[in-house]
């Protein structure tokens, strides 16, 4: 049998990171242009409202949170749009994830490309969000059934569609490495390479959450600290306030805030190629027969 360590696999984001940091501040750079571009195409979509919204902040408190969140309902197709360009962006840094462990001989452009294999894995992104916003609606639905029987019937509902969801994640885990590494978009196939290592790929994702964890809290340290000695956060938001102290620790602030979301991808989707690598590829590979 394969051997796999989930331990190893886990760690694979600190790796990338350490040995790229480079590659991680272009990849913040892209994800900040990706996400400008998707704020013009709210803006062109959604119109003067949320442009009054962007005018106040940083859209970070709860309301207006949800006010573009309701505005965007409203406009399914803007909506659409956005979500399509969400996952786009998403899977160009998925792919250059996937190519860093899968095919470290591609290089292109700090190892991202635009092409058919990001294409496939937009594709696959939107299917896996589908399939978790109907697993969503059906779990409401039978929490709800359950519930006629009282609250322990309604708890013991939440624990069975939550270990559903856990087994049903699990053993679709490995279908981003295969469309990467095959350019098919097969839930069978990701499904029937993942049989066997059940709780292997839990203790990996388990552990690999809880490392960024870590990393988000040592961010979030740091992003109070620069906050608070430029002067608090009205300071930053408040133009008339700027201070050359206040500006460089709003650029910084701001290069910490979008690698802490390039780190995401890479802790979260890293663990995944290593496991596709030690678990399909290694398999895949013919035998070596040995002359003494």
């Amino acid at each position: 049998m394969t051997k796999f360590s989930p331990s190893d696999a886990a760690m694979e984001g600190f790796r990338l990171t350490k040995e790229h940091p480079g590659v991680m501040l272009a990849w913040s750079a892209v994800y900040l242009g990706g996400i400008l571009l998707i704020g013009l195409v709210m803006m062109a979509s959604l119109g003067p409202q949320f442009i009054a919204l962007a005018r106040k902040g940083q859209l970070s408190s709860p309301d207006d949170v949800e006010a573009v969140a309701n505005m965007l309902v409203q406009s399914w197709p803007a909506f659409l749009l956005v979500l399509v360009m969400t996952a786009g962006l998403m899977s160009v840094i998925t792919a250059g994830v996937m190519r860093f462990v899968l095919k470290p001989q591609e290089h292109g452009f700090a190892h991202l490309k635009l092409g058919k294999t990001e294409l496939q894995l937009t594709l696959a992104n939107l299917a896996c969000i589908g399939l978790y916003a109907l697993s969503v609606v059906l779990g409401v639905i039978f929490t709800a059934g359950a519930a006629q029987f009282g609250s322990v019937g309604a708890a013991i509902a939440i624990a069975l569609v939550a270990a559903f969801g856990i087994w049903i994640g699990v053993r679709l885990s490995l279908l981003v490495p295969s469309v990467f590494h095959t350019g098919k978009i097969s839930f069978p196939t990701a499904w029937e390479k993942t049989k066997g290592h059940f709780w292997p790929l839990l203790g990996m994702i388990l552990l690999a959450v809880v490392f960024y964890v870590i990393v988000y809290i040592l961010f979030s340290i740091i992003s109070i600290a620069l906050v608070e000695l430029s002067g608090g956060q009205a300071a930053i938001q408040d133009i008339s306030r700027l201070t050359p102290l206040t500006a460089i620790a709003a650029v910084i602030y701001l290069v910490l805030q979008f690698l802490l979301q390039v780190l995401q991808i890479v802790m979260i989707y890293a663990p995944f190629a290593v496991a596709y690598r030690e678990l399909v590829l290694s398999e895949d590979k013919p035998a070596v027969d040995v002359v003494v």
